[in-house]
């Protein structure tokens, strides 16, 4: 059984982004390379010594903790279209400049695929972007799991994403509490 989740977002970004913004995000959304200013992260790994894989080899710090050094990963690893695993269609990241009537703004539309593994991702990807919103109404998305018929429409209230289930709001599936709590 699948735990997939479609998620796609169309928005419209505040046009004067910083380049170093810009470059993170296209990363993010695996339309760039990782930017110079994402560096490797220390993390420990005392209590999992034993589960770690024969390739990452642990060292001690000079605290005496194991730890392994990573760079971060990105929230999707290819943006370029592909066709979908789960649900119809193709996924995708697009994000292009928009210099219309004096109202500079980046224009991002993605249709995902989203695996329980990366809720946290999404969740901190989705949080940054509803942040830097061109307008307020700058937003439009929905979620449905891989096997319902119907999605749920996604909007911005108080400047976090919403759904909107049965007539209230709540919040998205990848801030929804565990099932299993």
């Amino acid at each position: 059984m699948a735990d997939i989740h479609e998620l796609m977002v169309a928005m419209d970004l505040r046009g004067d982004l910083p380049e170093t913004e810009l470059a993170e995000l296209r990363w993010h959304l695996g339309l760039g390379s990782r930017p110079e200013h994402i560096t490797e992260e220390t993390i420990v790994v005392n209590e999992v010594l034993d589960l770690l894989p024969d390739e990452q080899e642990p060292v001690q710090d000079e605290n005496g903790d194991w730890v392994i050094k990573e760079f971060p990963q990105p929230a999707w690893e290819d943006g370029s279209p592909y066709a979908a695993s789960k649900i119809p269609g193709a996924g995708c990241s697009i994000l292009v400049r928009a210099d219309d009537h004096a109202d500079e703004r980046w224009a991002l539309t993605c249709r995902w695929e989203v695996h329980p593994d990366g809720h946290a991702e999404v969740a901190e990807r989705i949080g940054w972007l509803a942040a830097r919103l061109h307008k307020n109404e700058s937003f439009f998305g929905y979620q449905r799991w891989y096997e319902d018929n119907e999605p749920e429409l996604l909007s911005v209230r108080d400047g976090k994403v919403v759904a909107c289930r049965n007539g209230a709001f709540v919040p998205p599936f990848w801030d929804e509490p565990d099932a299993d709590c």
